[in-house]
């Protein structure tokens, strides 16, 4: 991405325009994508601790998410292209007054505020005796304190992506209002997914009861699978409002709009974001209102509603970027293939 131009191209033609070189590719996706789920997973981790209920999936949550934003920022460091640079837009920037300017500077902050966020709450988590010497009776109160300016964060990080997009300069395909909306919904669907995952295979619950304590996990199960199911129908209700906006917002955004329902992008389209990312998720968590979610159908329902939601997710994050930058000349004048099309190096 940071490659000075001119540069060798090897797509369809002997070169590319500089404003079609400089863009996002797998690696930002992957990092927003990781990014929301990595931040919805705390979020709902963070959501349960308040309650004090399901503790042992609070603290799976919180190191997982934790680790997956991690793996965001690395993502986002790599593509940067300068790792040893990446400070500069905080120590550099902030002083300088230059951080509000930019989106970039404000995820960076709210990617950053979930790291520390979570390295405090996990060193009062796993080291109780520091925390008790540190706090005192307080402990408790700083840790409800930190559930919520982690939620807070996890919301923030997740849609400030959408509004990074929404403020590109020459992509029309982007300017859109409900894109924040379809970030939060499909995020929240991330985290619920992998919650259930962790509720169902990892979680053990307080106490055993008559039939090993197995109610509780129902219970945790069904809470996740309608927040799980209510975060894909306004997913599906996101798409919906993005769609027809970019169909109204611009006469160019159509083109990329075309290619995204009827053409190229198509399959991954009605494939992974629509069939993988909301039709087989809202089928089977409404099948697990139904059955036992400890039997063997309910096992292989979650661990299949994981994976779906996950690759659905990623191509969420992938194809609303890739279709972007969609390209084509001005082919009913000219008789002439798209130059650069859809793809990039």
């Amino acid at each position: 991405m940071s490659s000075p131009w001119p540069v060798e191209w090897s797509g369809w033609g002997p070169y590319m325009p500089p404003e079609y070189y400089l863009i996002w590719g797998w690696k930002i996706a992957t990092a927003i994508f990781l990014t929301a789920l990595g931040s919805m997973t705390m979020l709902l981790a963070a959501f349960y601790d308040v309650r004090g209920k399901a503790q042992r999936m609070v603290k799976i949550n919180m190191v997982t998410g934790w680790v997956f934003i991690l793996a965001a920022l690395a993502f986002f460091i790599i593509d940067l292209g300068r790792p040893e640079r990446a400070g500069y837009i905080i120590f550099i920037g902030y002083p300088n007054g230059r951080l509000a300017q930019s989106w970039i500077g404000w995820g960076v902050l709210f990617l950053s505020g979930m790291v520390i966020w979570g390295i405090i709450y996990l060193a009062m988590m796993y080291i109780p005796s520091l925390a008790k010497a540190v706090l005192g009776r307080y402990v408790r109160t700083t840790q409800v304190v930190l559930d919520f300016l982690i939620m807070l964060t996890g919301i923030a990080a997740t849609v400030y992506t959408a509004y990074l997009f929404a403020a590109a300069g020459g992509k029309s395909y982007w300017w859109n209002g409900t894109l924040p909306i379809l970030w939060l919904s499909s995020g929240l669907g991330y985290g619920a997914a992998l919650s259930l995952l962790v509720a169902r295979f990892f979680y053990t619950p307080p106490g055993v009861k008559a039939d090993g304590g197995a109610f509780d996990v129902r219970r945790l199960i069904h809470e996740l699978g309608w927040i799980d199911l209510l975060a894909v129908i306004f997913e599906a209700f996101s798409w919906a409002l993005f769609l027809t906006v970019a169909y109204a917002n611009h006469y160019e955004a159509r083109i990329p709009l075309t290619q995204l329902l009827l053409q190229t992008y198509a399959p991954y389209f009605w494939g992974f974001a629509i069939t993988l990312g909301i039709a087989i998720p809202l089928l089977l968590e409404i099948a697990l209102f139904r059955i036992d979610p400890m039997g063997t159908f309910g096992k292989w329902a979650i661990l299949t509603i994981f994976i779906a939601v996950m690759l659905g997710g990623y191509m969420v994050r992938y194809i609303v970027m890739a279709v972007a930058y969609y390209y084509a000349p001005y082919t009913p004048l000219v008789n002439a293939e798209p130059q650069w099309g859809p793809w990039w190096g």
